[in-house]
């Protein structure tokens, strides 16, 4: 029971820290504007689906394969916790198994939305000028939301905070007599969530800076210049040039 006592304090200060250190990512303004013309919406729409989709294929990949990941390190270890009968490994494990369990939590809570591509999008109704202009607004927003979760793998809060966690574990499990298993708790519990991190889909960073790049290039500028000629029979002429 002191063991389980313990273990279930050391879970609850793990994820106050996860909480304290999940990443806030800059925020990001609309761009849809009931201005555009059909063609600019079309545009627009494919832009964003196509780059929606691109990074489908590694969403899911990270989401399921890390969602495997830790499904199974939380029961495999939970058993192995509660079946061994020496005390360092049933520490070792029960430790790690708090650590899946906070990473199952934090996955389930935070869902990655990139792993579902543009199917979100292309179900919306798309019949009326408002209706598509609504669906733009939603797309952009996607794409906006896969962008800040992507800027989040250089999070300094994500990684201070898996220092933070896994530094906490390997404390605790060094507290209880192991040194050895400290290291492979805190060390090795470190890199994993180094992999966690930077493993997410990066793509959609720089899709929502080339999409900035898409609209703002269909913006018309207007370049001027004044210029004085003299004329052959006295006086001056003053010629403007417009260009856009």
């Amino acid at each position: 029971m002191q063991i389980v006592s313990r273990v279930l304090y050391l879970a609850a200060v793990l994820a106050c820290v996860s909480l304290a250190t999940t990443a806030q990512a800059q925020q990001y303004g609309q761009t849809a504007a009931s201005g555009l013309t059909e063609a600019e919406i079309d545009k627009r729409l494919s832009f964003i689906e196509q780059r929606l989709n691109d990074s489908k294929t590694h969403g899911q990949v990270w989401w399921y394969g890390w969602l495997s990941v830790n499904s199974a390190s939380l029961a495999g270890l939970t058993a192995a916790a509660a079946t061994v009968s020496n005390h360092d490994d049933r520490i070792k494990n029960a430790t790690n198994a708090t650590k899946a369990a906070i990473g199952l939590g934090r996955m389930l809570l935070d869902p990655l939305e990139a792993r579902k591509g543009a199917d979100p999008i292309r179900e919306l109704p798309s019949a009326t000028r408002e209706q598509r202009l609504k669906k733009l607004r939603a797309a952009e927003e996607q794409l906006r939301q896969n962008a800040k979760r992507a800027e989040s793998r250089w999070s300094w809060k994500r990684h201070l905070g898996n220092a933070v966690i896994n530094g906490i574990a390997g404390g605790f499990v060094a507290w209880q007599g192991e040194t050895g298993h400290a290291y492979e708790v805190g060390v090795g519990g470190f890199i994993g969530g180094l992999a966690f991190i930077l493993t997410q889909p990066w793509a959609p960073e720089d899709d929502w800076q080339d999409y900035q790049r898409l609209t703002t290039s269909n913006q018309q500028s207007l370049d001027w210049g004044l210029s004085v000629a003299t004329l052959p029979e006295g006086g001056a002429m003053l010629n403007m040039k417009l260009e856009w």
